[in-house]
Protein backbone atom coordinates (compact mmCIF):
# COMPACT_ATOMS: atom_id res chain seq x y z
CA UNK A 1 0.00 0.00 0.00
CA UNK A 2 1.00 3.40 -0.75
CA UNK A 3 1.75 5.67 2.42
CA UNK A 4 0.63 8.63 1.28
CA UNK A 5 -3.10 7.59 0.73
CA UNK A 6 -4.07 6.00 3.70
CA UNK A 7 -4.67 7.74 6.74
CA UNK A 8 -3.30 6.95 9.78
CA UNK A 9 -5.95 6.19 13.16
CA UNK A 10 -4.65 9.39 13.94
CA UNK A 11 -5.54 11.34 11.21
CA UNK A 12 -8.93 9.62 10.33
CA UNK A 13 -9.58 10.19 14.07
CA UNK A 14 -8.51 14.34 13.37
CA UNK A 15 -11.01 14.63 11.07
CA UNK A 16 -13.81 12.84 12.21
CA UNK A 17 -13.48 15.32 15.46
CA UNK A 18 -13.15 17.73 12.74
CA UNK A 19 -16.07 16.89 10.97
CA UNK A 20 -18.69 16.68 14.49
CA UNK A 21 -17.04 19.64 15.46
CA UNK A 22 -18.04 21.86 12.19
CA UNK A 23 -21.45 19.82 11.88
CA UNK A 24 -22.40 20.72 15.79
CA UNK A 25 -21.21 23.84 14.94
CA UNK A 26 -23.64 24.37 11.89
CA UNK A 27 -26.44 22.85 13.97
CA UNK A 28 -26.24 25.22 16.95
CA UNK A 29 -25.83 28.03 14.07
CA UNK A 30 -29.31 26.77 12.43
CA UNK A 31 -30.44 26.45 16.02
CA UNK A 32 -30.09 30.12 17.01
CA UNK A 33 -30.84 31.59 13.86
CA UNK A 34 -34.19 30.00 14.13
CA UNK A 35 -34.45 31.30 17.73
CA UNK A 36 -33.87 34.81 16.14
CA UNK A 37 -36.74 34.20 13.33
CA UNK A 38 -39.30 32.78 15.74
CA UNK A 39 -38.34 35.77 18.31
CA UNK A 40 -38.51 38.48 14.89
CA UNK A 41 -41.71 36.45 14.21
CA UNK A 42 -43.29 37.36 17.52
CA UNK A 43 -42.48 40.93 17.22
CA UNK A 44 -44.17 41.16 14.01
CA UNK A 45 -47.19 39.69 15.33
CA UNK A 46 -46.99 42.02 17.78
CA UNK A 47 -46.89 45.09 15.94
CA UNK A 48 -49.87 43.85 13.65
CA UNK A 49 -51.96 43.20 16.73
CA UNK A 50 -50.68 46.98 17.63
CA UNK A 51 -51.76 48.12 14.31
CA UNK A 52 -54.71 46.72 14.36
CA UNK A 53 -55.83 48.09 17.46
CA UNK A 54 -54.86 51.42 16.30
CA UNK A 55 -56.68 51.00 13.57
CA UNK A 56 -59.91 49.75 15.60
CA UNK A 57 -59.83 52.64 17.47
CA UNK A 58 -59.23 55.11 15.04
CA UNK A 59 -61.95 54.36 13.19
CA UNK A 60 -64.09 54.32 16.45
CA UNK A 61 -62.80 58.11 17.03
CA UNK A 62 -63.39 58.41 13.10
CA UNK A 63 -67.15 57.26 13.67
CA UNK A 64 -67.80 59.54 16.68
CA UNK A 65 -66.41 62.21 14.57
CA UNK A 66 -68.94 61.60 11.78
CA UNK A 67 -71.47 60.99 14.09
CA UNK A 68 -71.71 63.80 15.94
CA UNK A 69 -71.69 66.13 12.40
CA UNK A 70 -73.92 68.56 11.47
CA UNK A 71 -74.90 66.27 8.43
CA UNK A 72 -75.18 63.00 10.04
CA UNK A 73 -77.69 64.75 12.41
CA UNK A 74 -79.96 66.14 9.64
CA UNK A 75 -79.90 62.33 8.00
CA UNK A 76 -81.39 61.57 11.19
CA UNK A 77 -84.17 64.22 10.91
CA UNK A 78 -84.54 63.39 7.09
CA UNK A 79 -84.87 59.15 8.08
CA UNK A 80 -87.07 60.40 11.13
CA UNK A 81 -89.46 62.43 8.41
CA UNK A 82 -89.01 59.98 5.48
CA UNK A 83 -87.28 62.45 3.08
CA UNK A 84 -84.37 62.00 0.86
CA UNK A 85 -81.18 63.92 0.70
CA UNK A 86 -80.98 67.25 -1.04
CA UNK A 87 -78.09 68.10 -3.43
CA UNK A 88 -76.40 70.20 -0.97
CA UNK A 89 -76.42 67.30 1.22
CA UNK A 90 -74.77 65.13 -0.76
CA UNK A 91 -72.08 67.62 -1.32
CA UNK A 92 -71.91 68.12 2.50
CA UNK A 93 -71.63 64.24 3.38
CA UNK A 94 -69.20 63.29 0.25
CA UNK A 95 -67.31 66.16 2.34
CA UNK A 96 -67.46 65.25 5.38
CA UNK A 97 -66.95 61.49 4.71
CA UNK A 98 -63.67 62.34 3.04
CA UNK A 99 -62.33 64.37 5.67
CA UNK A 100 -62.50 61.40 8.05
CA UNK A 101 -61.68 59.08 5.83
CA UNK A 102 -58.72 60.84 3.80
CA UNK A 103 -59.79 60.64 0.06
CA UNK A 104 -62.36 57.82 0.34
CA UNK A 105 -64.67 59.65 -3.06
CA UNK A 106 -60.89 59.17 -4.62
CA UNK A 107 -60.43 55.74 -3.93
CA UNK A 108 -63.53 54.73 -5.07
CA UNK A 109 -63.38 56.51 -8.03
CA UNK A 110 -60.19 55.20 -8.92
CA UNK A 111 -61.56 51.58 -8.94
CA UNK A 112 -64.67 51.98 -10.92
CA UNK A 113 -66.17 55.50 -12.09
CA UNK A 114 -69.54 55.45 -10.43
CA UNK A 115 -72.89 57.24 -10.81
CA UNK A 116 -73.97 59.54 -8.47
CA UNK A 117 -76.46 56.63 -7.23
CA UNK A 118 -73.57 54.12 -6.36
CA UNK A 119 -71.68 56.85 -4.88
CA UNK A 120 -74.64 57.78 -2.71
CA UNK A 121 -74.90 54.35 -1.54
CA UNK A 122 -71.28 53.72 -0.77
CA UNK A 123 -71.64 56.91 1.10
CA UNK A 124 -74.24 55.81 3.47
CA UNK A 125 -72.78 52.55 3.92
CA UNK A 126 -69.70 54.02 5.32
CA UNK A 127 -72.03 56.38 7.42
CA UNK A 128 -73.31 52.47 8.68
CA UNK A 129 -76.82 53.06 7.71
CA UNK A 130 -79.06 50.22 7.05
CA UNK A 131 -80.19 49.82 3.56
CA UNK A 132 -83.66 50.41 4.44
CA UNK A 133 -82.54 53.61 5.60
CA UNK A 134 -80.19 54.20 2.25
CA UNK A 135 -83.43 53.38 0.33
CA UNK A 136 -85.19 56.26 1.57
CA UNK A 137 -82.44 59.08 1.74
CA UNK A 138 -81.51 58.18 -1.91
CA UNK A 139 -85.22 57.90 -2.58
CA UNK A 140 -85.24 54.31 -4.49
CA UNK A 141 -86.19 51.18 -3.08
CA UNK A 142 -84.29 48.81 -0.75
CA UNK A 143 -83.88 46.42 -4.00
CA UNK A 144 -82.27 48.79 -6.45
CA UNK A 145 -79.93 49.05 -3.26
CA UNK A 146 -79.32 45.43 -2.96
CA UNK A 147 -78.98 45.50 -6.86
CA UNK A 148 -76.55 48.32 -6.69
CA UNK A 149 -74.45 46.86 -3.95
CA UNK A 150 -73.97 43.71 -5.40
CA UNK A 151 -73.37 45.15 -8.91
CA UNK A 152 -70.39 47.28 -7.54
CA UNK A 153 -69.14 44.39 -5.81
CA UNK A 154 -68.83 42.49 -9.74
CA UNK A 155 -67.93 45.42 -11.40
CA UNK A 156 -64.45 46.28 -8.88
CA UNK A 157 -63.69 42.82 -7.97
CA UNK A 158 -65.22 41.18 -11.43
CA UNK A 159 -66.55 38.27 -9.67
CA UNK A 160 -70.20 38.07 -8.10
CA UNK A 161 -70.16 39.18 -4.44
CA UNK A 162 -73.11 39.59 -1.96
CA UNK A 163 -74.50 43.06 -1.25
CA UNK A 164 -72.31 42.09 2.58
CA UNK A 165 -69.07 41.66 0.55
CA UNK A 166 -69.70 45.19 -0.85
CA UNK A 167 -70.21 46.52 2.67
CA UNK A 168 -67.55 44.85 4.76
CA UNK A 169 -64.69 46.40 0.97
CA UNK A 170 -66.51 50.05 1.70
CA UNK A 171 -66.13 49.84 5.66
CA UNK A 172 -62.58 48.83 5.50
CA UNK A 173 -61.59 51.33 3.10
Amino acid sequence: MNMTTILTNRELFLLMICTVFYVTLFILVIQSNRRKIQLLQSRLDNIHAMQKMAVMEQRVSDKSTLMSSPIYLRIKQYLNEGRSMTESDWTELTEAVDTTYAGFTDKLYSLYRMSEQDLHVSLLIKMRLQPKDIATLTAHSKESIATTRSRLYQKVFGKKGSTKDWDDFILSI
